[in-house]
């Protein structure tokens, strides 16, 4: 992938410099420009966690690392995110996002919300630090299934093993570690102070990186479709007590979602930061992905295993329908919809004699027709 990437670069503009020229000449380089350029435009450093849609930058604590970053860098430069001591802790050593930064400078303040430069003000360990920005502008988060060990990432960036180095003035990535970025998932993900993003989904880096056509800026929120491709099952189940979610009894029945997703955990997420602070939150009850099995091939599998699933959710007198892909089921009912959901994925395109075969295996024990 890594080598088939840059041939298919050269095969459609020529060579490598001419691609740079078509999507790095304008006043930021595009993403895979930065990848692909020599030496590429990707710098590695580390968050304490990732969250753009707040901390729309990155900071630096003496003035002179921000103008080295600057001096050694081109604008729309990738900075490579992977979680120090401090983040969530399935989140340290792991790369879990990208930004592209400007080369716009300023005081952070500038960059970030009200609210999280209260709440560094008030930290006494962080006030006098990071206050020397340079403006992101767009951000993407690694899924959690596609997350990569930082040693395994960028081996020669780290094999100093100057972490605080690392994280306080970043270092550039060798050609090899950059295009690992394309061994990972992502979302592009809202920045503070750029254009919301109301909806997002993942997808292969290649995809949600891809150029696009360029075209009047928006200045509106805009949703983001979901690429074709792999695709997990998943099922959702909300937690709290759902006696007073829906107003009524229900019986120890529970309300889950039942779709797919390339990443159901991003997808999980994603429902989670729709929510307001609350008792009530989403996790993954079900998915291929938390199985440890591969994707279906595309969405047409998936979207056979989804109905499947539905179909079973809103069947009387154990489930019925709360509008949409929500559902409230008893708990044996929803085991059953996630087994006829990968049963129907799999056999998805398969003549009769095929599917009668699987269906047999599932009741000799040989099949349990789950990925």
């Amino acid at each position: 992938m890594m080598t088939a990437a840059p041939a298919r670069i050269v095969e459609r503009y020529g060579s490598i410099r001419a691609f740079e020229q078509v999507y790095g000449s304008g006043e930021l380089m595009h993403p895979l420009a930065s990848i692909y350029s020599d030496p590429p435009n990707v710098w590695l450093t580390s968050f304490y966690g990732f969250r753009p849609e707040e901390w729309g930058l990155i900071g630096f604590t003496p003035e002179n690392q921000r103008g080295t970053f600057i001096a050694k860098t081109r604008p729309g430069v990738l900075v490579i995110v992977y979680g120090a001591t401090g983040a969530a802790k399935d989140e340290v050593g792991k790369v879990i996002g990208i930004q592209q930064c400007s080369h716009q400078i300023g005081p952070t303040q500038s960059f970030m919300s009200p609210a999280a430069w209260i709440a560094k003000e008030r930290d006494p360990n962080n006030r006098e630090r990071w206050n020397f920005a340079v403006k992101a502008v767009r951000a993407w988060r690694v899924t959690p299934e596609s997350r990569m060990d930082i040693r395994d990432f960028a081996p020669e960036a780290t094999a100093s093993g100057a972490w605080q180095h690392i994280g306080s003035q970043g270092v550039p990535l060798s050609r090899q570690e950059a295009l690992r970025i394309l061994k990972l998932d992502l979302q592009e993900i809202e920045v503070y102070g750029e254009t919301p993003i109301l909806a997002s989904v993942s997808g292969t880096a290649r995809q949600i990186l891809a150029p696009t056509k360029a075209g009047p800026v928006s200045q509106s929120p805009y949703v983001v479709a979901e690429a074709e491709g792999p695709k997990h099952l998943y099922i959702l189940r909300l937690q709290g007590d759902m006696d007073a979610f829906l107003g009524e009894p229900t019986h120890g029945k529970h309300v889950v979602k039942a779709g797919f997703s390339r990443s159901p955990i991003t997808r999980c997420n994603d429902f989670n930061r729709a929510l307001p602070k609350c008792a009530f939150r989403w996790e993954v009850l079900h998915s291929g992905s938390q199985a440890g099995s591969e994707p279906y091939p595309s969405s047409g599998h998936a979207k056979a295993g989804e109905l499947a699933m539905q179909d079973v959710l809103r069947r009387p007198p154990g489930g019925c329908s709360l509008g949409g892909e929500f559902f409230l089921a008893k708990a044996d009912l929803i085991s059953e919809a996630w087994q006829n959901g990968n049963l129907a994925a799999k056999t998805h395109g398969k003549n009769e004699s095929e599917i009668n075969s699987l269906s047999i295996g599932r009741k000799s024990g040989t099949c349990t027709g789950e990925e």
